[in-house]
């Protein structure tokens, strides 16, 4: 075997000079792969990020889907709590003579006792469903109920009872039977009056239903944005504090 050179030939031109080396493309060749490398990986990333959202999003629809489905308890739930707001939308019925009703107050009734533990707790230590129907039917006289709706906003399932909470809103005229029994305290006020009566109000309003494993609802709470619906009426802070105070 022949020892390698220490020295290698140099190549000249014809007129005897050093031939110089051209620089080539190499440099630039490697600068592309690199740029072309890093723009590939990017387009991965963000194929695999959009993946994952696609993912994210079956997985809430399917999980939406099992938790309403026809057949389980919290979709026959769901559904009973929306035909809540459908059958008191107005209010209680009042029942005139000679006139017929889709549904009347003894409709109301029996589907109330029918979704009502006989002993439903509705905070203000008031129980029972006819005692519910009391307090519908006597805001359904002091106010003049235009419609009351809500949509089904969450669902929560414990080892022995269903939450339905419901966003939705009160929609109602005052009337001047609305002062004299909620807010008697300003009738001697009656410039302020004059600006309430004949007025319809939307106040907010979220609620919860408490269900028990027998599909019974035994606790409602509700909260609603009086102020909030005041306030876009009477605009001034301080009369609607000596209003709701």
């Amino acid at each position: 075997m022949q020892p390698a050179p220490l020295f290698q030939k140099v190549k000249t031109n014809k007129d005897g000079r050093p031939r110089k080396q051209r620089k080539g493309w190499g440099r630039f060749h490697s600068v592309l792969r690199e740029r072309s490398a890093d723009f590939n990986l990017t387009l991965d990333v963000q194929n695999l990020r959009q993946e994952v959202q696609n993912l994210t999003n079956l997985r809430d629809v399917l999980c939406s889907q099992s938790i309403v489905q026809r057949d389980s308890l919290e979709g026959s739930l769901s559904r009973l709590v929306n035909e809540y707001f459908q059958v008191f939308r107005k209010g209680v019925v009042v029942q005139e003579p000679g006139r017929k009703r889709l549904v009347d107050n003894r409709d109301q009734s029996a589907f109330m006792h029918s979704m009502m533990d006989e002993q439903v707790d509705m905070g203000n230590g008031l129980y029972g469903p006819d005692v519910w129907l009391e307090q519908i039917a006597m805001y359904s006289q002091f106010l003049r109920f235009i419609c009351m709706s809500a949509k089904v906003h969450s669902i929560v399932t414990t080892d022995d009872s269903v939450l339905i909470s419901v966003r939705g809103s009160l929609v109602f005229e005052v009337l001047r039977n609305t002062i004299m029994m909620i807010f008697p305290h300003i009738l001697g006020h009656e410039w302020l009056v004059a600006q309430l009566v004949g007025r319809q109000v939307e106040a907010p309003a979220r609620s919860t239903f408490h269900f028990n494993a027998e599909g019974k609802c035994f606790k409602y709470d509700v909260d609603m944005d009086f102020v909030g619906a005041f306030t876009s009426i009477i605009k001034d802070p301080h009369l609607v504090d000596v209003l709701l105070g």
